[in-house]
């Protein structure tokens, strides 16, 4: 009986889609094994073409030293996000922010969190009243009354 041989290429297409498939569903969006899958298609694409394994396999390194830095600095800084987010520093300087009474004491409610609030002039807030805030100190708002116009 006959061995069944699988042809160089085919391996190549398989390792790609499952490089791409584990990237985009365990990874998120990292787009290394997509761009490793890309340069495995390459050298599938080679094998295709006649190489042997030294061509195949030179083909899929290089493929993947180009394209892995290309797709990082391609797809990372469009799907950057922009705005920050409440581990940075600062993500909540500016923010408008309405105070409500939570039990007995008052909090500000920002992105649909509440938070202690202290005023930067030492005054108390009032329910019901909009604030500025300036920055946190903990898990604390310090913030400032909107200027009058």
């Amino acid at each position: 009986m006959e061995a069944l041989a699988i042809p160089a290429w085919l391996i190549w297409v398989v390792l790609a889609v499952a490089l791409v498939l584990v990237d985009l569903t365990l990874l998120g969006t990292q787009f290394i094994l997509v761009a490793t899958g890309l340069a495995a298609l390459l050298a599938g694409g080679a094998a295709a073409l006649g190489f042997g394994l030294t061509g195949q396999t030179w083909t899929f390194v290089l493929a993947t030293a180009v394209l892995v830095p290309l797709m990082i600095r391609l797809f990372r800084t469009r799907l950057a996000r922009r705005e920050t987010a409440p581990r940075d520093p600062g993500w909540e300087r500016g923010a408008r922010v309405t105070v409500v009474a939570q039990g007995e004491r008052l909090v500000a409610k920002l992105q649909g969190d509440t938070y202690p609030v202290l005023l930067t002039d030492g005054s108390q807030p009032r329910q019901g009243e909009t604030l500025i805030v300036d920055h946190m100190q903990g898990i604390t708002l310090i913030a400032y009354r909107p200027a009058e116009d």
